[in-house]
């Protein structure tokens, strides 16, 4: 596992058509948005048919180019398809926006506006691409409506510092505001990005009209006023229309982001409640397990938000039969009174139904997927046990074990440890730093040899590292508590 060699991302014709598709109608409808700009306005006149065939090409070369860096360079994003469409809508609902806002002036273009909404999104490289691209769109649009125009040459450099100012304060957006855990740190970070632009745009409006003034008015803003104006809308107005725009696409191709996440394990979240209702002692063990796989994930450099996420939503199949479980049992237990083919199945089924519950309830795959992970193929062993004393002949083991998947990714094999790791130290007698370790590592290379790990690039060191983060978290429990007087451990006196 230390020295697999990564696996090449497999696009097939289907999907690359998917992609080539989407494309040709973001095409269709950047030309349809544009033409109708050059209507509305009257200063544009395009004088032959030919110059809204150019345009039009240019449009296509552009996006063109936008799909072929995608198909060579971020295979994995096309073979997804969710997160490609929301880049690409988002591209073009930014460009949509900054045509009619282009309207009032050329200032009040919200050029970051693309990198504002992808950034949360999607990884800050394709918020930095897709936000080129939205600018190579504005300028060639700029560029064709005001070449056409009376003024054309006077708006040339307007034009390219609009491209400038896009590019470069979409790109420290991009990175700036990616992977924001809360809104208010989103928008702390926009408004220190959108100052900065600000004050680039107020320098160039003043350098670039002084010229026409007498030196005694030289310092004087009334003449700029409008354009600053402007300013405030192109580089504000992204923040904003960021904030209003990113649940509407995460919700529309149910999206991972980190606000998601969080609104994903808040305890009054569809799923949760019901959990935490239906099925307490699943709950409660959800709870530990999400506390140590953030603090693994954390350890061996895993998103530690969506560790927590799965860990909370990995067990969530059980609402389906809660009362089967033993955590959420009281004195009776009802698998007594059953067939251990029968148990099986009703365990086995926790899986399955998680994945069916979590599709229901539109929870992102990349959550949803852990439920049938996290158990693997693994065998139920209690029941295997129970089939083999009610008979003297051999027993297949496949009625009797897990029908999931094995872990593909690191959280999910981060799930698998630390649910089996926290249900195996609860059940131990007595537990301390020494036994867990040996506890632990057992159930490890027990996974090892099942193959359970065999198609997650999981390390060697990073299963250590689990180990022993599972431990450290664990070891809260096996200090000593000073006695107080009167024989209690809280400083309380059983005094009367």
């Amino acid at each position: 596992m230390e020295h697999e060699i990564p696996k090449q991302i497999y696009i097939d014709r289907a999907q690359k058509l998917k992609t080539i598709c989407f494309f040709a109608v973001l095409a269709v409808i950047v030309i349809a948005a544009a033409f109708l700009r050059f209507t509305l306005d009257d200063t544009i006149q395009l004088r032959t048919i030919g110059s809204y065939f150019g345009f039009a090409l240019c449009v296509i070369l552009i996006l063109t180019a936008f799909v072929v860096y995608l198909l060579f360079s971020r295979r994995d994003l096309v073979s997804s398809g969710r997160e490609l469409y929301a880049i690409g809508t988002a591209v073009v609902l930014s460009y949509v926006i900054s045509l009619a806002l282009g309207l009032a002036g050329i200032f009040a273009i919200p050029a970051a506006l693309a990198a504002f909404i992808i950034a949360p999104l999607a990884s800050r490289r394709d918020a930095f691409i897709a936000n080129l691209f939205f600018n190579l769109l504005m300028l060639t649009t700029l560029l064709t409506q005001n070449y056409f125009s009376s003024e054309g040459s006077f708006y040339l450099l307007e034009e390219l510092t609009i491209f400038i100012l896009g590019v470069a304060g979409g790109t420290v957006a991009a990175y700036a505001v990616a992977s924001r855990a809360s809104r208010f740190g989103y928008v702390l970070k926009g408004i220190m990005v959108a100052a900065v632009m600000y004050g680039f745009t107020a320098v160039f409006t003043l350098l670039q009209n002084h010229y026409m003034l007498t030196f005694p008015h030289i310092l004087s803003v009334q003449p700029f006023m409008p354009s600053l104006g402007f300013a405030l809308i192109g580089c504000f107005a992204p923040i904003l229309l960021g904030i209003a725009l990113q649940p509407v696409l995460e919700r529309a191709f149910n999206l991972l982001t980190a606000f998601r996440l969080v609104e994903l394990t808040d305890h009054n979240s569809p799923l949760i409640k019901r959990l935490r209702l239906e099925a307490p002692g699943t709950f409660n063990h959800s709870l530990a397990v999400a506390g140590f796989a953030e603090m693994c994930a954390s350890a061996i450099g895993e998103n530690p938000y969506l560790a927590r996420a799965a860990a909370y939503y990995h067990d969530i199949g059980k609402l389906e039969n809660p009362e089967y479980y033993k955590e959420n049992q009281t004195e009776v237990n009802l698998h007594d009174e059953l067939l251990p083919e029968v148990s099986a199945e009703i365990i086995r089924a926790h899986t399955t139904d998680g994945l069916a519950l979590c599709q229901k309830y539109r929870i992102p795959k990349e959550v949803a997927s852990v439920t049938v992970q996290h158990h693997g193929t693994l065998l139920i062993p209690v029941f295997y046990e129970k089939a083999k004393k009610l008979t003297d002949s051999a027993v297949d083991a496949h009625p009797y074990s897990y029908h999931g998947v094995t872990p593909v990714s690191k959280i999910a094999a981060i799930i698998m440890l630390c649910d089996a790791g926290e249900a195996a130290i609860r059940a131990m007698d007595k537990p301390n730093g020494e036994k867990v370790d040996t506890l632990l590592s057992e159930l490890i290379k027990s996974r090892i040899d099942a193959g359970q790990l065999n198609q997650c690039d999981i390390s060697v060191r990073d299963l250590t590292k689990i180990k022993d983060t599972i431990i450290s978290a664990y070891g809260g429990l096996f200090h000593k508590r000073l006695k107080y007087p009167g024989g209690t451990t809280d400083g309380a006196t059983t005094e009367k």
